[in-house]
């Protein structure tokens, strides 16, 4: 599957942020006399590393049916940092909530439940957010969503590092039909 410019401008995004980041921290030497500056930069610099590690390939929905006000996000959260990490929430303009949400099978019938405590994510390790299973659930979008519209959605970690991520808005990505939230 070929990443599109979104996922990529993402990616590079997460990785300059992180470079851009710690170059100050080396050039900072013992002769700068002004205490509060030196522990300035070694405080921002571990926030921004783990933004580099935490990344989102490919998030995408499906676009909004006229009068719709939920839709669903997936993507692959992949954890490159040196820590554990756990998903516990995410927020965007235009959206009332964003809930993690799961599907499963209970009694033969497919429900989709809220995932509680987050979704965690090991060291080098990636969580698949995708139709029929795990996914970013939107409640409350008070605008339109159409096809090539990109939604900045904001990460949120257990840690207190949050990521910023572009949701691409398209009708071809999937393998299932969209109507697993059509009761909604």
């Amino acid at each position: 599957m070929r990443p599109t410019s979104a996922a990529l401008a993402t990616a590079f995004a997460l990785i300059l942020s992180g470079c851009q980041a710690e170059a100050p921290a080396a050039p900072t030497a013992p002769e700068s006399s002004p205490a509060p500056e030196a522990p300035a930069p070694a405080a921002a610099e571990p926030a921004a590393s783990a933004h580099v590690g935490l990344m989102a390939h490919e998030p995408w929905s499906r676009p909004l049916a006229p009068g719709a006000t939920v839709a669903a996000g997936y993507m692959h959260l992949m954890n490159h940092t040196a820590q554990p990490e756990t998903l516990v929430g995410a927020r965007a303009e235009g959206v009332g909530r964003i809930e993690l949400h799961d599907m499963a099978e209970v009694d033969g019938v497919m429900q989709m439940r809220p995932i509680d405590g987050g979704v965690p994510l090991v060291v080098d390790g990636m969580a698949a957010f995708q139709p029929g299973g795990k996914h970013l659930m939107f409640i409350d979008v008070t605008r339109s969503w159409t096809e090539g519209d990109v939604v900045p959605v904001t990460l949120v970690f257990e840690s207190g590092t949050e990521a910023v991520i572009d949701v691409a808005v398209t009708a071809s990505k999937g393998e299932s039909s969209g109507d697993e939230h059509a009761h909604h």
